[in-house]
């Protein structure tokens, strides 16, 4: 008798898989040249995560922005997000990608410590009060 073999991904199937949008659809020649030059960094940085890189060009200002956020936070608007704004005229986009993504990290990961605490504060708390009233 033969036993199939199971493979990890079968028991574990969360694989993120983050992804790099460009809002509203189009960039100028300049930044979506730029983009392209710094695509494959940018996706190996952004492959495993499990948030996305989104890009967005203002046109008012000359600006383009990376944002990182989970893609249902971005739809509803709402949620945790890091932006990095800079110059559409720079060719900076792997840096600015690298300080949106550790400062998205970093926040995420205090927000994270601080739901903690506070939880063991609630349950500290009740307790204290089930001490009490015995």
């Amino acid at each position: 008798m033969q036993v199939q073999n199971i493979t990890n991904s079968k028991l574990n199937p969360q694989n993120f898989q983050g992804r790099i949008d460009i809002i509203p659809g189009n960039l100028s020649y300049e930044p979506a040249k730029n983009l392209r030059k710094a695509y494959s960094v940018l996706s190996e940085m952004i492959k495993d995560k499990p948030y996305n890189l989104y890009v967005r060009q203002e046109y008012k200002y000359n600006n383009i922005s990376l944002i990182v956020q989970k893609e249902k936070n971005f739809i509803r608007n709402k949620g945790l997000k890091v932006e990095y704004v800079f110059s559409a005229n720079d060719d900076r986009f792997e840096s600015a990608a690298k300080s949106a993504i550790k400062s998205y990290e970093e926040t995420l990961s205090t927000s994270l410590n601080q739901k903690f605490k506070n939880g063991l504060k609630k349950i500290g708390h009740k307790l204290l009060q089930a001490f009490e009233i015995e």
